[in-house]
């Protein structure tokens, strides 16, 4: 026996024995789905239940009998025992969209050479599963028009029958239902060794997704509904086996509750939906046909907001022009009698400029200088000036160099750097902005009329 899978039914049996004799097994809500792929290391929150094959006996349900599921003609005495156990670990949780199931079973001989027809699906005949969903949780006798069987065979193969109207009134099988149903789901089948020979194999797995929308269920916490989860095990090649119609002398079936037939609802598994979406989920289920609007509106109004900030950010880094600013406010008068706080400050704040006037001042500096944050020292270069900071320093540092030019004291370099810039070409073109005018045509301009 595998240790493995002792251990994952020990630890399995633990949330089914705190659930006590109640027999409704909880399945978990999870907002996050999973990629059907056949790989399980994505799977964070489920519910799991072990169980195992009946090896070499058929065990049939009370009051009913087993050979009314099979051909009249079919001989029970021709069956073949399985050549090993079979461990199944069956999983299940849910969200909104799907319900999403998945079964690992442990079996060492993997077989599945019946394709069938359209008019005759097999896929029962291979080594496979089954999942039948009781959607209202009537556990009526038989299986009705809410009654859905999904089988999945481990080449993938599907087919989806669903309880028959007419054949339940009709009364004559003990399985009423029809196939060939037009029911949208998603699977995916990993296996672990070789298909139809005789080496010995290790597992195989098998991932669903169902959507709800697909069984006609709106899906809400504490829903109940029966399931019957089934596998069909295949150890022996169609050469060594009789198969008589829908039945095979190999074909070994059982279910989670010990049963090798099944199809009756009265006798599946009761479950409860618990756990419930979160407030995001809620709010997008509640405004999803809004959501394109709201989009919309969202990325317009985002646009227009940018686009003025942008704007904003782009006059306000703009360097002004001398003779669009007042310069009396640039450096107020030494007077200080009439000079509002703002002016004050703005008065302190050229004279550290001035005085520093060789560093590579920043706006954080000047306005640590004066005692005051960086976000007081922009509101009053912005309400006083409609200037930056930056914008604020680099201004009286052209006036300081335009006269220092205009006093011959230097060429336009040693102008450049006597007022921290590090760079002359850069000095001239900022220079030339502010003034519309070169240095070095300043130089002249003011040489002809001295």
């Amino acid at each position: 026996m595998n240790i493995k899978f002792l251990l994952g039914l020990l630890i399995s049996a633990l949330p089914l024995l705190a659930q006590g004799n109640t027999h409704l097994y909880e399945i978990p809500y999870y907002h996050n789905g999973v990629k059907i792929d056949g790989n399980l290391d994505d799977w964070e929150k489920y519910f799991e239940y072990s169980f195992r094959d009946t090896l070499n006996r058929f065990t049939t349900l009370t009051n009913l009998k087993l050979q009314d599921t099979y051909p009249k003609n079919f001989d029970f005495k021709k069956l073949r025992f399985p050549k090993s156990r079979n461990n199944v670990i069956f999983r299940a949780f849910w969200n909104k969209e799907n319900f999403y199931c998945a079964f690992i079973v442990e079996d060492k001989h993997l077989f599945a050479e019946h394709h069938g027809r359209i008019d005759k699906p097999q896929v029962h005949l291979n080594d496979g599963i089954e999942l039948y969903i009781d959607t209202q949780n009537e556990a009526s006798p038989k299986m009705d028009v809410n009654d859905y069987q999904f089988l999945i065979d481990i080449r993938n193969n599907s087919e989806v029958f669903k309880g028959d109207l007419k054949e339940i009134l009709a009364d004559t099988l003990a399985v009423p239902k029809d196939y060939a149903q037009n029911i949208l789901f998603h699977s995916s089948v990993k296996i672990y060794g070789t298909l139809n020979d005789e080496k010995e194999d290790s597992s195989y797995v098998i991932e669903i997704a169902i959507p709800f929308a697909a069984i006609g269920v709106e899906p809400e916490t504490g829903m109940k509904m029966h399931l019957d989860v089934c596998v069909n095990d295949i150890d022996y090649p169609n050469s060594q086996t009789v198969t008589v119609e829908e039945a095979s002398t190999a074909m070994w079936p059982f279910n989670w509750s010990g049963y090798s037939d099944f199809g009756y609802p009265k006798f599946w598994k009761e479950v409860a939906f618990v756990g419930s979406p979160n407030w995001f989920e809620v709010i997008s289920e509640k405004y999803k046909s809004q959501w394109a609007a709201i989009y919309i509106a969202t990325v317009f109004i985002s646009l227009i907001l940018i686009s003025f900030l942008l704007y904003r950010a782009y006059k306000l880094r703009q360097l002004p022009r001398r003779k669009d600013l007042k310069l009396n406010k640039i450096v107020p008068p030494e007077e200080e009698e009439n000079l509002s706080v703002n002016e004050k400050i703005l008065k302190r704040a050229s004279e550290i400029i001035i005085q520093k006037k060789s560093e590579p001042l920043r706006s954080e500096d000047v306005s640590r200088e004066l005692g005051i944050s960086l976000r007081t020292f922009q509101r009053i270069t912005r309400s006083e000036l409609n200037l930056t900071p930056t914008n604020y320093i680099c201004v009286i540092k052209l006036n300081l160099a335009a006269e220092f030019l205009k006093e011959k004291k230097g060429n336009v370099a040693d102008a450049a750097y006597e007022f921290g810039f590090s760079d002359p070409s850069y000095f001239s073109k900022t220079f030339k902005k502010h003034f519309e005018i070169s240095p070095t045509e300043f130089i002249k301009k003011n040489s002809k009329k001295a």
